[in-house]
């Protein structure tokens, strides 16, 4: 008995009820054991978790740095283009045409980093979307540019306003493509589920 006494002791720990309504016993050991069973478990998963938003955020940053080149691409082809016009006294309008081409640029490149989460897309969708954002800057903005610096030569100013207008029509059909995929406001859609409601 003084054997079971001592082991009970050794495992557990506890007090005894006054009246005689016997003891109450907690386990130590077991309470460590289900520590360190459930601990890991517990770590698992926040790692787990961790890991998977470190992932998409490594992805957002890449496609923010890929939307940042391409955007610094076409603008730099937009500045030699209206430095083109300058040099060679083009009609403002040309000039006007091309402000309103960077006008279009930044407002479609801030929607886009604004709305496009790349994480909710599959990899083979994510590069066509790219490719197509990459043609803004070539042959788009880039004949623009050519086109700036040979304006005064044969019909060198329908050339310009051809190309001006292919780049805003490839902003416009690239900014539809990325739309499809943008963050969903949960706020405007809930308060247009509820006016449908009330009509």
């Amino acid at each position: 008995m003084a054997g079971e006494g001592e082991e009970k002791t050794k495992w557990e720990f506890g007090y005894r009820i006054p009246g005689g309504f016997g003891e109450v016993y907690i386990s130590r050991q077991i309470a460590k054991l289900k520590k360190l069973v459930e601990k890991p478990k517990r770590l698992r998963f926040v790692r787990k978790e961790k890991q998977e938003n470190t992932d998409e955020e490594v992805l957002q940053d890449e496609f923010r740095e890929f939307l940042r080149g391409v955007r610094e691409n076409v603008e730099l082809y937009l500045w030699f283009a209206l430095s083109a016009l300058i040099e060679r006294n083009a009609d403002r309008k040309f000039e006007g045409k091309t402000y309103h081409a960077l006008g279009m640029l930044s407002s479609t490149f801030q929607s886009i980093g604004l709305n496009f989460d790349p994480s909710k897309v599959t990899p083979d969708l994510l590069d066509f979307l790219k490719d197509r954002m990459n043609r803004i800057a070539s042959p788009g903005a880039f004949d623009i540019a050519g086109n700036a610096s040979t304006i005064n030569q044969g019909n060198g100013s329908r050339r310009f306003e051809d190309s001006v207008n292919a780049f805003e029509k490839t902003l416009s059909e690239t900014s539809f493509d990325m739309g499809k995929y943008y963050k969903k406001n949960e706020e405007l859609e809930a308060a247009s589920t509820e006016h449908m409601k009330s009509i």
